[in-house]
């Protein structure tokens, strides 16, 4: 007689909310094709794209070490190895349950990976700010920015904000803007801004390893480097650094950046580079075998003055 499968854990003592995690739907058939999406759109890229920040803005950013995520750039995310990773999230330990033991990641990992301070004051919400109404954040928002929206939509609930109309008037900011709010902005450097960014993101995965949720948020390119970094089976294949390129350390994710830069280059020019190599050999009068190697010297150098 076939030995009944245990899908574990064998013990609950710890593991409390075993009944309603995202694994035991999974033992129960559900979800089984189910990849996990941000639950929003993230257009910031495209925002990006179109537009220069505000170089007051820039400055903050630095000042808050975030402006580093835009220098490293854009990393398409893999929403399988994602939903995998969350499926395997224990709420109760804040620990990733692998066959090979647990593993999580430290705040150690949001420096070396992001660069993003760790160290300084903790970023928290005041228990006052709890209770605010929404009058009382349109203050606050209009002190900050000088901007306050008239219209109701800006309004979400009774104590919310959508951030829809503070965003469209961001991106009108006058060129000449004043430094009238430079005092209340200028502690924002000794706030430890990667803790904050650690601790919503595990406050996220608990939230999307439980029940049948469908969408997770928080800074998820996070994830994605750190599993590259600790699961080398995951990672993309590193090509071999062409003789110009100088290697690149820290924050590790420029790394990964290079990865995926260097395959959205071949895939852009490749073809182009291989019909005209189709055409000239054509033509060819020595060996054909030259004219490949030829071409494939000059593909390489065209890649290394693409990536400078």
């Amino acid at each position: 007689m076939d030995a009944s499968i245990h899908p574990g854990p064998y013990s609950r003592e710890l593991l409390v909310l075993q009944g309603d995690h995202r694994s035991a739907h999974i033992w129960d058939g559900e979800l089984m094709s189910q990849t996990l999406r941000a639950r929003r759109v993230d257009d910031l890229w495209d925002f990006l794209r179109h537009r220069d920040l505000h170089e007051r803005v820039v400055h903050r950013l630095q000042d808050m070490g975030f402006y580093r995520i835009i220098e490293i750039g854009r990393i398409q995310v893999d929403w399988a190895l994602i939903t995998v990773l969350i499926e395997r999230w224990r709420p109760e330990t804040h620990t990733f349950h692998l066959p090979i033991g647990e593993a999580t990641i430290t705040l150690q990992n949001v420096e070396v990976l992001y660069g993003l301070p760790v160290d300084g004051m903790p970023v928290s919400l005041p228990i006052a700010m709890r209770f605010l109404s929404r009058d009382a954040y349109l203050d606050i928002l209009q002190q900050l920015t000088g901007f306050r929206p008239q219209d109701e939509t800006a309004s979400s609930g009774a104590s919310r904000l959508t951030l829809s109309p503070i965003r469209q008037h961001l991106e009108l900011l006058h060129p000449d803007i004043t430094y009238d709010t430079e005092e209340l902005l200028d502690e924002l450097p000794y706030y430890s801004w990667g803790v904050a960014v650690l601790g919503y993101m595990y406050r996220q995965m608990c939230r999307a390893s439980m029940g049948t949720q469908r969408d997770v948020c928080g800074f998820m390119p996070l994830l994605q480097v750190w599993a590259w970094e600790r699961f080398l089976q995951f990672q993309p294949t590193r090509p071999q650094l062409p003789p110009t390129v100088a290697p690149l350390f820290l924050p590790l994710a420029r790394s990964a950046i290079y990865v995926v830069y260097i395959l959205y280059v071949v895939q852009a020019i490749g073809l182009h580079i291989v019909y005209l190599m189709g055409l000239q050999m054509q033509d060819y009068v020595g060996d054909p075998a030259d004219a490949l190697q030829d071409y494939s010297r000059r593909f390489v150098e065209l890649v290394a003055r693409t990536l400078q």
